[in-house]
């Protein structure tokens, strides 16, 4: 008599089977894993690594070296910069500020010598001489004009050599044979020189 299965045991049968189906399939992806890591692989060894670096650390030296030698022949070679500037055509009408001997600026600074005690006489008559001097400078010019803009800063005020009849354009602080525009009013400008002011009238 033939003995019945029961399903404890079918099914024990198919956990077996399944389980050696499994065993074959992971033998054969494990065959190929193995073929993967038997492939031989690049290797570097130090010693190649250091004569690598070594060689890397020289180019880069004479890189620098060529670096530096180049920069020296720039820096030896003469550097001429050329502007051509037209001369105005009328370059005598140009009123270009003229240095004057070295003697002048001695004078003014051997004036008042700071050594020696206050003299209140000799201050006076410095400073009537100096307003005489002053009268003096500004006797050969006339004051044409004043102009300005929307500002009182941009004020200008135009003055007439009478002797040369040249007009010049000056601003406040501007200087004219060391006489300074002091204040420039609508209808008057004041100048100093040597602590002395005078006011020209339009």
């Amino acid at each position: 008599m033939v003995k019945k299965e029961t399903a404890e045991e079918k099914l024990l049968k198919i956990i077996e089977a399944t389980k050696k189906a499994k065993g074959l399939s992971s033998a054969a992806v494990a065959a190929p894993a193995a073929a993967k890591i038997s492939q031989p692989r690049i290797s570097i060894s130090l010693q190649q690594l250091n004569i690598v670096l070594i060689a890397a650390l020289i180019a880069g030296f004479l890189f620098l070296v060529n670096e530096i030698r180049s920069g020296n022949v720039l820096l030896s070679e003469d550097v001429s910069i050329a502007i051509d500037v037209a001369a105005p055509k009328n370059a005598e009408s140009v009123a270009v500020p003229q240095m004057k001997n070295i003697s002048y600026y001695l004078d003014k600074i051997t004036l008042r010598n700071i050594f020696q005690p206050y003299d209140k006489k000799a201050a006076e008559q410095s400073g009537a001489s100096g307003a005489a001097s002053l009268q003096a400078k500004m006797s050969k010019y006339k004051l044409v004009g004043v102009a300005w803009l929307d500002v009182p800063e941009s004020a200008t005020v135009m003055i007439e050599d009478v002797a040369k009849r040249e007009t010049r354009f000056l601003r406040e602080g501007d200087k004219i044979e060391d006489v300074k525009v002091k204040t420039i009013y609508t209808d008057r400008v004041v100048f100093s020189y040597a602590n002395e002011e005078i006011t020209i009238k339009l």
